[in-house]
């Protein structure tokens, strides 16, 4: 096998389909990078939404040809996506008949979303989900020797340690969420923002749809509505004393739920304090009470940021640990590496 690939996806700063990218290069490829948003209409206003729906399939196909085209024009012998919801199944059909070996990374505790169907996941020669939930449906679906457990990790470019103070004076936050508003989210969260031990403490809920989720609560005076990514995501982590590290709770059609996602991750990577949800997954990539601590009741997670901003010293040396461990293990750059090396045992097989 030659060591080309395609990867067909998006490549903004701290996407997967980045991070990938480079870290097949660091295993020693070469990576033609077919961007998605290069053929898409972008914008919010509803002219932006109205190009789109005319153009949108014009755009699909023309896609779908540069990421053959591509292929072709490199000799490569892995095409690789994060979803792919926009490639066609007739795109994977002629990849896979020039011999190339198509895998998917596979990233949300869904399969179906608007646009998606799990169906096309059979086109595939390997699909590394990042949920371990997902494995006895994909092994079903399409044969236990086509599917592997890849987990979530963090981009070394996008997250990493940007402001992390050197004392407890330093910090410019007590408690902080980021991520986006869900009615599950808000109701483990309250208790913190009721709770009188945490009266004067400065909370913060960083992320879309809070306002309208968290009207009327203790929550909505601490909210702040917009989203962060890249280097201001990460210097927020760094600046907070305690990360709260809390999923989006059951799908309506499946009933999963993540158990891990970026943000575990992504906090410690970023020299954040994490306190995780509990769960044995979590427990398995991160040493618990020493790289992280964890609550498994709303009760619970009040006592135990009562407790560790009472304890700063605790608290920043478990942050120092789960920031090693986090860059040791749990980069993407390792998850390319773990991909890199299904990909040649497949080859090795075949």
């Amino acid at each position: 096998m030659n060591r080309r690939a395609v990867f067909a996806t998006e490549f903004w700063f701290g996407a997967n389909g980045r991070s990938l990218a480079q870290g097949f290069r660091e295993q020693g490829w070469a990576v033609d990078e077919v961007d998605v948003h290069h053929y898409s209409p972008r914008g919010r206003s509803l002219a932006a939404r109205a190009a789109g729906r005319l153009l949108g399939p014009m755009q699909r196909r023309e896609y779908n040809r540069a990421i053959l085209q591509s292929a072709i024009d490199h000799d490569a012998s892995v095409m690789l996506t994060v979803k792919g919801g926009e490639i066609d199944v007739a795109t994977l059909d002629a990849l896979r008949a020039r011999g190339v070996r198509t895998v998917n990374y596979y990233p949300d505790f869904e399969f179906e979303y608007a646009g998606f169907d799990r169906e096309r996941l059979r086109g595939y020669d390997l699909v590394a989900t990042t949920k371990s939930f997902h494995l006895d449906t994909l092994r079903t679906m399409i044969g236990a020797d086509r599917v592997a457990l890849v987990h979530h990790g963090f981009s070394p470019l996008a997250h990493r340690a940007v402001a992390v103070p050197d004392s407890d004076a330093g910090f410019e936050r007590d408690i902080v969420y980021i991520g986006n508003a869900s009615p599950y989210k808000r109701d483990w969260l309250l208790p913190l923002f009721e709770a009188p031990a945490l009266a004067h403490a400065r909370k913060f809920v960083i992320g879309h749809r809070w306002s309208d989720v968290a009207a009327g609560t203790a929550i909505e005076p601490h909210i702040l509505g917009r989203a962060m990514a890249g280097d201001f995501y990460s210097r927020e982590i760094g600046v907070s004393k305690i990360n709260i590290a809390l999923h989006m709770g059951p799908a309506t059609a499946s009933g999963w739920q993540d158990l891990v996602s970026t943000r575990t991750f992504e906090i410690p990577a970023a020299g954040g304090f994490m306190l995780h949800i509990d769960n044995a997954e979590v427990r398995g990539l991160f040493d618990h009470g020493i790289e992280f601590d964890s609550f498994a009741t709303p009760e619970q997670l009040v006592e135990r940021v009562v407790h560790y901003l009472a304890h700063p010293a605790e608290r920043m040396a478990m942050a120092r640990a789960g920031h090693a461990r986090a860059w040791r293990d749990h980069s993407m750059d390792a998850r390319a590496a773990e991909i890199v090396a299904l990909i040649e045992r497949g080859s090795a097989a075949a």
